[in-house]
């Protein structure tokens, strides 16, 4: 999560440094190739990250993606590992840069610019309390990153977020907690 306040950055510092960085390799992942799957929130989080999916993979039905990430859990990994980007023997990064198999598998960064869209947004937080679309796209999010994380598959979440937004993610069981191991400030530039 990289927090700042409005105006300060958050999303160059991610188009215009990290991004570039992992593409040009300066990244120890297990793909030298890196798919970018970046979305806004908005008024439909599920809907938009599937849109996001069904591009950047090259996947065919985007309502299909969409149904399939409704459920939760580990439904992003699963449409993950059954694109063309994954395999199990894939050309995996090495010191020396030699790719082995595949040269089509890539690591998945999903990229959710202006995470605050799902506070700021009705159809998502309403007096106080997320949607359930909300709160799956919370819970989709916690559980594809304890599950690459524990499976050592090459995805990687970020997102961009107002500060003044920070307090607002207690409404979601387990975001908080999520968020102090992975938080980092951007400073006025």
């Amino acid at each position: 999560m990289v927090t700042g306040a409005s105006g300060d950055g958050k999303s160059s510092l991610i188009y215009a440094g990290l991004i570039p960085r992992a593409q040009a390799g300066f990244f120890k992942a297990r793909f030298n190739n890196w798919i970018i799957a970046d979305l806004k929130p908005e008024r439909a989080p599920i809907k938009n990250l599937a849109c996001a999916l069904t591009k950047h993979l090259n996947l065919n039905n985007q309502k299909n993606v969409e149904d399939e990430l409704s459920y939760g859990f580990s439904s992003l990994l699963k449409i993950y590992k059954e694109s063309n980007y994954y395999s199990e023997s894939g050309n995996l990064h090495s010191d020396t840069n030699e790719n082995v198999g595949n040269n089509s598998c890539s690591n998945l960064l999903i990229l959710i610019d202006q995470f605050e869209e799902l506070f700021t947004n009705s159809e998502n937080f309403n007096n106080g309390k997320p949607s359930i679309e909300a709160a799956t796209f919370i819970n989709l999010i916690i559980e594809t990153t304890i599950l690459a994380k524990e499976q050592n598959l090459p995805i990687y979440i970020v997102c961009t977020m107002r500060s003044d937004y920070v307090g607002d993610c207690a409404a979601f069981k387990g975001l908080p907690e999520h968020i102090v191991y992975s938080q980092f400030f951007v400073p006025r530039l």
